[in-house]
């Protein structure tokens, strides 16, 4: 399992399973309210909230219920961030990220996780998807290990750099898959010709993206007969356009 430390200055990337911010830095808040500049308030199932700045706020959100409920709720959390001007923010999942959930995650750069661990030399609280779970006189030495803790300023603004960098690329990656879906629903059999064109993509980045398509059974190989392989998308792929169609990138 990767666990990943951040400080009050770092951003965590979105593929990690566990983020763990250090418990001197920062509150845990629990059914945490707040107004934004729209005049709603929002309600989130719990927050960070810095020690040393009250207004640096990390909310999290709980994905519960049905894949439709879940997906809103990715969706939500964007919205409500960004009413919030606030930059990080993540969702908690128990179980399997679907490639429905995937997709909204990359679309609109809301990590999803396993859990939030705040920990400091003497106590550790993880945030997961069953709730919240306190330990004190932690054994450090199993923890400690894991984490790798930058020693300067310059060390630590260079991560943030990467991470950001990684966000905007899985954004992108998330793009181009939806926009391949989308050509093989307008064209019917897609060859990887007009998928690199359309897409602006060269050839290994489109065949890359055509088989993660292919192994999530999103696209499958079009039976036309023809010299050329081709591509044409599945049920399951139409399905997938279909659910998130309302959740468009105009949102964002």
């Amino acid at each position: 399992m990767e666990v990943t430390e951040f400080s009050s200055k770092r951003r965590a990337p979105i593929s990690s399973d566990e983020i763990m911010f250090n418990l001197d830095d920062w509150e845990l808040e629990s059914n945490f309210s707040i107004m934004g500049s729209s005049k709603i308030i929002h309600q989130f199932d719990y927050a960070l909230v810095s020690s040393n700045d009250r207004s640096e706020i990390i909310p999290i959100t709980v994905l519960t219920g049905t894949k439709q409920e879940r997906m809103e709720a990715i969706v939500l959390l964007h919205l409500r961030t960004k009413d919030l001007s606030l930059s990080r923010k993540f969702a908690i999942s128990g179980s399997t990220v679907t490639p429905y959930e995937n997709f909204l995650s990359g679309m609109f750069s809301v990590p999803v996780i396993k859990a939030v661990v705040l920990a400091n030399d003497d106590k550790t609280v993880r945030i997961s998807y069953d709730g919240i779970n306190s330990r004190s006189s932690v054994n450090t030495d199993v923890i400690k290990p894991m984490v790798k803790k930058p020693e300067h300023e310059e060390i630590e603004s260079e991560v943030s750099t990467k991470d950001e960098i990684a966000m905007r690329h899985r954004r992108d990656h998330t793009m181009i898959m939806h926009d391949i879906l989308s050509l093989a629903r307008t064209y019917g059999d897609l060859g990887i010709t007009k998928i690199i064109y359309k897409c602006n993509l060269n050839y290994r980045s489109a065949l890359r993206a055509v088989n993660e398509l292919l192994d999530n059974k999103l696209l499958e190989i079009s039976d036309n007969g023809g010299a050329k392989q081709k591509y044409k998308i599945t049920t399951e792929g139409l399905s997938m356009l279909e659910e998130i169609r309302h959740f468009t990138f105009a949102r964002d």
